[in-house]
């Protein structure tokens, strides 16, 4: 008999509402939009409604995989893969010591409640430290300032969206990524609703974002820390900071010491956006009756996100906007952030070969990732995978793909062969969000409209797919290592009960609820500086910062010196591709994700002699790629993009990704000493230095 159920979707933070049909055979035949979800309310994207394309993919992979000396891949038993994972990797423990495993988490497990904790935990039961999230790629620069202000990373104050006058927009798409470290379903209604009200709405960005809301500013890509600086600098000099917000800021005359040396006047040759709209800008924000400002990862990816981060929590501070009705407030949070070490001091940097770097959330730099494999003094040897694709998603390019040759073990957990599991000893099934339960914890505290949701399996895992947690588990026991999170272990109920209950929640309460969902009391602004600093204050010149401080100044002054001409690559995410998570999902490739072309303004592809579906030739000191023309007048003149997350002529495990390959942009991003931001860890994946000549 068919039936009906209801869970939701795990491709970005938006996390809408969905319900699933499902067969008398146990089979998943459709997904639509939850109408009935108390928050979502039957908003849906086109890309979570083709979850089915990849839960019922023949490509798929269902059993555990091996690849034999010829490079081929066979399937293989459980056991069998798991004595001798764990059999090859104690030898290579014993022999050389903790470091010289490691782990990569993917984007996909922020949206996993229990592969996440489990993983951590299998990682630090084995002694090693050696951990590399995406968060280096997208957003580690929000933790590590989240950490320094607030105490922990997982606090990240939000733009009040129902009452603001005046929003703030920088490095952001919200019709198509939806919102990063704001979680809202429909985005793009609730910008027009601010309009519609009066409000103001404006974007940053080096392309025209938004055809029918708000007003565009297109800077020059990788210079919004100088834009905010500015905008501080020009708000002290002329309206003055609001006098409550300064009292909250120690060595405030240091911060405005710092902030002074950018005047509108001095950065807008190298922002792109002349003096007098860079006065406009600050004095609108500061002079409003209520303003809120976010930065998403077209700022994060830059050489300098972090630094981007901390001054505009210093606008929205200095300006009065901070923690109050209309500006930038704290969200209800329906599970408490994670506890971690605090050290915000110049110590807690790291000092390697290729540089000083502060390891945020415990992760490291991945643009380091392919140097540490190679290391001679302590190389990675053995590096586990989940749910990622690094060889697509770090820079490198094939350089990369040559580090992950030199492996003495690589192992994928996964729910393809992906490019990076073409090169791996063992492929292993992972179940997908059918069938798992779930909590939507990652987006706890970005909520406007704060809810808790959980999810059970709504299908039984086809073939032999597995959990993560279980898999992880089931090796750390045959590695003579106790699981933390065993399969007799409620893990949800025993990370999350004690800050449910603060909601009169609890798992098996949520369990019981229709849908899973329950929809928190929001949060009243004001006291949230009290409750997350030791005494109410925020440092205007904090020592963990000056690292980016002194990186600003001298990255200015290349800026300032680059040729009029010089063409910066940006990366652009099309309303059929997500990072590399939909590749082989054919109905997307018909409808515009085929392949990643060259996007570049009109003026610059008459000055290059190109036109449309030309093959250009893009390179600069760390690699090169082809790719066909597309003329794309929504961009700022100077500025090309790509997306990313092609790359798959050697992905034998993905049919249809490999007939429509595209390149790997990122074999262009900056690898190796000094390309990472040493605050977070961050890698350069926007604002690329670029040379682009018809082929």
């Amino acid at each position: 008999m068919s039936s009906t159920g209801r869970t939701y979707c795990r491709l970005c933070e938006a996390g809408c509402g969905v319900t699933v049909e499902v067969d008398d055979h146990g089979t998943v035949q459709r997904v639509r939009p939850d109408r009935d979800h108390p928050v979502t309310k039957g908003f849906a994207c086109n890309k979570g409604l083709l979850a089915t394309e990849v839960h019922l993919d023949p490509d798929r992979v269902d059993r555990p995989q091996q690849r034999g000396p010829d490079g081929a891949f066979a399937d293989v038993g459980w056991d069998d893969a798991l004595d001798d994972i764990a059999r090859r990797l104690r030898s290579i423990l014993d022999q050389h010591g903790p470091s010289a495993l490691a782990m990569y988490f993917g984007n996909p497990t922020a949206f996993n409640a229990t592969a996440g904790p489990a993983a951590g935990a299998f990682v630090l039961q084995l002694g090693s430290d050696r951990v590399f999230t995406a968060g280096s790629q997208d957003c580690a620069n929000k933790f590590a300032i989240g950490e320094l202000l607030w105490g922990s990373s997982q606090l990240h104050l939000i733009p009040d969206l129902e009452r603001t006058d005046h929003l703030l927009l920088l490095g952001t798409n919200p019709r198509i990524s939806k919102g990063s470290f704001l979680s809202v379903p429909d985005p793009v209604g609730q910008l027009a609703a601010i309009e519609a009200r009066g409000g103001v709405v404006r974007f940053v960005d080096p392309r025209h974002v938004e055809p029918r809301i708000g007003e565009t500013f297109q800077v020059r890509p990788d210079t919004d820390a100088y834009l905010l600086a500015a905008m501080l600098c020009e708000i002290d000099r002329s309206v003055g900071f609001d006098a409550d917000g300064a009292a909250r800021v120690t060595a405030l005359d240091e911060l405005c010491t710092f902030v002074g040396q950018f005047p509108p006047e001095r950065v807008a040759p190298v922002v792109g956006l002349d003096a007098a709209t860079i006065v406009r800008l600050a004095r609108d924000f500061a002079t409003a009756p209520t303003a809120s400002a976010h930065l998403s990862t077209g700022v994060n990816m830059g050489r300098q996100g972090a630094l981007a981060y901390w001054l505009l929590q210093m606008l929205v501070l200095l300006t009065g906007n901070l923690d109050r009705p209309g500006g930038n407030v704290a969200a209800t949070r329906g599970v408490a952030a994670p506890p971690r070490p605090r050290d915000v001091t110049p110590e807690a940097f790291v000092d390697s070969p290729w540089g000083s770097y502060r390891p945020t959330m415990g992760g490291l730099p991945g643009a380091l990732l392919g140097d540490m494999i190679r290391d001679t003094e302590e190389p990675i040897r053995a590096l586990i995978v989940l749910a990622g694709n690094p060889v697509l998603s770090i820079g490198g390019g094939e350089d990369l793909a040559k580090a992950f040759e030199g492996l003495d073990l690589l192992v994928t957990i996964d729910y393809y062969r992906n490019a990076t599991g073409e090169l791996a000893d063992y492929v292993l099934p992972a179940a997908d969000w059918f069938e798992r339960e779930d909590l939507n914890t990652f987006v706890q505290g970005t909520q406007p409209v704060p809810y808790v949701q959980w999810s059970g399996p709504v299908v039984a895992p086809r073939g032999e797919r597995r959990a993560e947690r279980d898999i992880l588990a089931e090796l750390a026991t045959r590695m003579g290592v106790t699981p933390v999170f065993g399969p007799d272990i409620d893990i949800l109920a025993m990370l999350y009960d004690g800050s449910l209950a603060e909601h009169g929640l609890s798992m098996a309460e949520l369990r019981e609820r229709e849908a899973g969902v329950a929809v928190l009391s929001p949060t009243e602004a004001g006291g949230f500086l009290d409750r997350c600093t030791d005494d109410g204050t925020v440092d205007g010149a904090p020592a963990m910062l000056e690292p980016a401080r002194q990186r600003a100044v001298e990255l200015f002054d290349e800026l300032a010196a680059e040729p009029a001409d010089q063409l910066k690559l940006i990366t652009r995410r099309t309303s059929h591709t997500i990072n590399s998570a939909l590749q082989n999902v054919s109905r997307l490739k018909e409808k515009g994700a085929a392949d990643n072309p060259l996007y570049l303004h009109p003026a610059d592809a008459e000055r290059l002699g190109v036109g449309e579906g030309d093959r250009v030739r893009v390179a600069n000191r760390f690699g090169a790629v082809e790719a066909a023309v597309r003329v794309d007048g929504t961009l700022r003149p100077g500025v090309v993009a790509m997306t990313h997350g092609f790359g798959n002529a050697s992905a034998t495990g993905l049919s249809v990704a490999r007939r429509f390959p595209g390149v790997n942009v990122n074999a262009l991003a900056p690898t190796g000493a000094g390309t990472f931001d040493p605050v977070s860890t961050m890698s350069q994946l926007t604002g690329i230095p670029v040379e682009v000549v018809p082929v």
